[in-house]
């Protein structure tokens, strides 16, 4: 099963966070970490680590997340590099 790491910068309010969880609540999500982007206080940046059985997936993920923000990215990683817990910071 092919690692995923994907860096995506949204909005922090709460239906952001919640259309992120909508997508990521169909896949083998294996860490998330969303943290406040660094000079601004209206957007969140948000690393995702997932595992996907078939490479043909990454596009309908990716489809989904640009959907929700343009600004998304995406490379390999390698399952030593996988964080063993899964952490996610939200400002309530």
């Amino acid at each position: 099963m092919a690692m995923w790491r994907i860096k995506i910068n949204l909005s922090d309010d709460p239906q952001s966070r919640a259309r992120l969880n909508e997508v990521l609540s169909r896949q083998h999500v294996t860490a998330i970490r969303l943290s406040p982007r660094p000079g601004t206080d209206t957007e969140l940046a948000g690393d995702v680590v997932l595992a996907l059985p078939r490479d043909d997936e990454l596009g309908e993920m990716l489809t989904a997340l640009h959907a929700i923000s343009p600004q998304v990215y995406v490379s390999r990683a390698s399952h030593d590099q996988e964080p063993s817990v899964a952490a996610m910071a939200t400002s309530d």
